[in-house]
């Protein structure tokens, strides 16, 4: 049974990278707030869900191709003998793999991972630097201008909110909310971010 600790253990043998550790951790705490607000109450199933969130990149910093993220980290997960169901999850992200998303798990993953980012990119250019201060409307408004956050695809955004089944801006406001309870560890709680260079599992992200 692999376990949030073992996760943690499996991104930060891979991702050295802060920033990308903290991306792991606000799309762990919206998989599990997505997950909660679809009626999942089993605990197990949450976590399952939490963990496809932290592990979605973690073989990215090191393979960062189209020819190798995602795919190189579908193979280390099978080795490693996590389920494949999370792998699965995981491999359907991104478009370019043609991995169908099928389960309520696979369909939030897409729907978590830029859209949190995103959201955190609002929260950063706010005075307060915040996520609590964001207004659905300052992000669906950030959404339309296309120099704001150019990484972002906003074809992963819209596509995420359409599979997911709600309008974009009721999916914006469940990321918003899922992010405050941990917001002073990803740094969007008006202080810089706590240092996850050498940290243990961070705490379990409660719920919003």
């Amino acid at each position: 049974m692999k376990t949030r600790a073992d996760a943690w253990a499996l991104l930060t043998e891979f991702t050295k990278s802060q920033p990308l550790r903290r991306h792991a951790l606000a799309v762990e705490a919206t998989m599990r707030h997505l997950a909660r607000a679809s009626g999942v109450a089993d605990a197990g199933e949450i976590e399952t869900w939490g963990l496809v969130g932290m592990l979605h990149d973690f073989d990215y910093e090191k393979y960062p191709t189209e020819q190798d993220h995602v795919w190189r980290g579908m193979e280390i997960l099978r080795e490693r003998g996590w389920p494949e169901p999370l792998i699965k999850a995981i491999g359907g992200h991104a478009f370019y793999t043609n991995i169908a998303r099928e389960t309520p798990m696979e369909k939030a993953i897409l729907a978590a991972d830029e859209l949190t980012g995103f959201c955190g990119a609002c929260a950063l250019i706010r005075p307060s630097k915040k996520i609590a201060d964001v207004p659905v409307e300052s992000v669906t408004k950030r959404l339309k201008e296309k120099s704001f956050a150019r990484s972002v695809d906003r074809t992963y955004v819209t596509r995420g909110a359409e599979e997911w089944g709600l309008p974009l801006p009721e999916l914006v406001a469940l990321v918003l909310v899922a992010q405050v309870p941990i917001a002073d560890r990803l740094g969007l709680g008006g202080a810089p971010a706590a240092d996850l260079a050498d940290a243990p599992v961070p705490p379990e992200p409660p719920a919003p």
